[in-house]
């Protein structure tokens, strides 16, 4: 109901009635005054006189009826530990394809390697459900996409230069603006599902804990609005993976790498390695050529570039 309200508000720059919305909407007055006072209390500019209402302004929200076509699909939590542990629990209770839960702040947010994330006011957090026709060893390319059509959506929308880091951080001039963490459960010989979780410095400062890091405000020099961006976002995303079988995932990915060809250093859980990036195989796994010229296949890890 409060976006329905708020598509009216929106449509009309001029006040609305109550009794026209009351005869839109189908509710009480009661009820409608209720729903206003939420939405004004939730940071909606909404004013009230004896005519009606007029929107003047509104938050930069993530709330689910900020998203109409895909309302039903959005979870969001002001605060929450992290969204993967909470989409993971969605996904096991058979929640729906391209499920999105999205926190205003995590407490417990996570990278890879068990690293923190960290996820102050101002940043993107949220983590897709996703239930791909892939078999298991294929299920690698989402995370390929992903991190692709982030960097596309930063380019076209926002004309920022980004460019993927393997496995699929994105970086700006170097410095990293976001980051991702995949996960998968199986049934079987069958997928259940994977979790895409994305944290995305926008408006929030990172260097603090990060100084190596950057974020869409300190780019642009001013505000950009996460709902638009996880929209654009969304949109190409959930297109790409719907034709995924027609499309070379890793040759895409590869027009916008900053790691092949660069002197890089890999951490994984047991070594570190350095060598020169070379290739990523068809199966995503990264080609790291040593010194001595033996040449390494490197499924998981992180990388640095040096």
């Amino acid at each position: 109901m409060k976006g329905k309200i708020l598509t009216l508000l929106r449509a009309s720059e001029e006040t609305i009635s109550g009794e026209t919305l009351i005869d839109k909407l189908g509710i009480t007055h009661v009820s409608l005054e209720a729903h206003i006072a939420t939405l004004r209390d939730l940071g909606y500019g909404i004013e009230v006189t004896p005519g009606g209402y007029r929107l003047t302004g509104s938050p930069d929200a993530l709330y689910p009826w900020e998203f109409p076509t895909r309302q039903s699909n959005i979870h969001y939590f002001e605060e929450t530990g992290s969204t993967m542990d909470v989409a993971k629990n969605l996904a096991q209770n058979g929640c729906a394809h391209q499920t999105v839960v999205i926190a205003g702040r995590q407490t417990k947010g996570r990278g890879r390697m068990k690293r923190t994330w960290q996820s102050s006011d101002g940043g993107l957090y949220f983590t897709m459900v996703l239930r791909p026709s892939l078999p298991p060893s294929q299920c690698f390319k989402a995370n390929f996409v992903a991190s692709r059509m982030l960097s596309q959506t930063l380019r076209e929308k926002y004309g920022v230069s980004a460019m993927v880091k393997w496995p699929n951080d994105i970086l700006v001039d170097g410095r990293k603006l976001s980051g991702m963490l995949a996960e998968m459960e199986t049934e079987g010989s069958k997928v259940s599902f994977i979790t895409i979780g994305i944290g995305i410095n926008v408006n929030n400062d990172p260097t603090s804990v990060e100084p190596n890091a950057i974020s869409l405000k300190e780019i642009l020099g001013r505000d950009v609005s996460r709902k638009e961006l996880l929209s654009d976002f969304l949109d190409a995303f959930e297109a790409r993976m719907d034709d995924i079988a027609s499309h070379d995932v890793i040759a895409e990915w590869k027009q916008h790498s900053i790691t092949l060809n660069q002197k890089v250093r890999i951490v994984t859980t047991r070594e570190v390695s350095e060598g020169v990036a070379i290739d990523v195989d068809a199966n995503g796994a990264l080609l790291l050529e040593q010194a001595d010229g033996t040449v390494m296949t490197i499924v998981y890890g992180d990388c640095f570039l040096i």
